[in-house]
């Protein structure tokens, strides 16, 4: 389950390197392939997923985005593997977007990994980039994606979790800024940082789709009142197929004509 798909890439960057040439050109090439300028962030739920609200998970993204979706993904370049059976993999958010490139020619995906802790190569898990003695999983480097982009404070300092949303939001907003592509949040289940990219998002008035049903801060979040009247750009739907496709295809995601122009802003 450890090893890297052939020609995969692993690129490393300070965070103080944001404007560095070399990170932006690294960041830029993922999306060389992609047919429609839009951008996809897919966040939520990893290790403290319950069972129950893993269920359908993969299904639900893989049914609704392919085989129309022909834009960039971006995520959390991680997959958790069982620490007794590296064969098994924990369900979550993060295999999502190699799915969905699978099943999608003219998409592409970048993952987004913050050093924590210092990485480690096992020969049996791979890549290993977050472990803890209360969980029983490792969390490697997602050996089914082509490109990678870690970041760390410096070679010394290690970096909180929170810094792959606020990663995803400075590459989201250079796209969205400097090359005029479109951009969407879909989020679904998630924690404390979840919420915390929920509300950032909001704030910056860029399109996001809550996914009502998936529990825990997202679905809270679908169901708060208050905040949805506060920002209009918040759209909610529910944990099914014909839900989140139609919305994809309201916002402009997806396309029933392909020669559509995107209209999402």
């Amino acid at each position: 389950m450890g090893k890297l798909i052939d020609g995969s890439s692993l690129f490393i960057k300070e965070r103080s390197e944001r404007f560095n040439e070399e990170s932006r050109k690294y960041t830029l090439s993922f999306t060389g392939g992609v047919r429609d300028n839009i951008i996809v962030r897919i966040t939520g739920g990893c290790g403290y997923m319950s069972e129950q609200d893993a269920k359908g998970l993969y299904k639900l993204f893989v049914n609704a985005f392919c085989p129309e979706f022909a834009g960039a993904i971006i995520f959390g370049g991680t997959r958790m593997l069982k620490k007794d059976d590296p064969q098994i993999i924990v369900p979550g958010i993060t295999e999502i977007p190699s799915l969905i490139v699978r099943g999608c020619l003219q998409a592409s995906a970048l993952g987004i990994i913050p050093m924590t802790q210092d990485i480690k190569y096992n020969l049996s898990h791979g890549l290993i980039v977050s472990q803890s003695e209360e969980d029983d999983y490792v969390t490697v480097v997602h050996p089914e994606q082509k490109g990678c982009l870690m970041v760390q404070q410096s070679v010394d300092e290690r970096v909180p979790w929170d810094i792959e949303y606020k990663e995803c939001m400075e590459i989201i907003k250079d796209y969205r800024h400097f090359a005029n592509w479109q951009s969407l949040l879909i989020s679904y289940n998630g924690g404390g940082t979840t919420e915390k990219e929920i509300v950032a998002t909001a704030k910056m008035g860029w399109p996001i789709i809550l996914i009502n049903g998936s529990g825990r801060k997202t679905e809270e979040y679908a169901n708060n009142q208050d905040f949805l009247k506060s920002y209009p750009n918040v759209h909610v739907v529910e944990k099914e197929v014909s839900s989140l496709k139609e919305k994809l295809f309201e916002l402009g995601v997806i396309s029933r004509d392909l020669s559509r122009v995107i209209s999402l802003r």
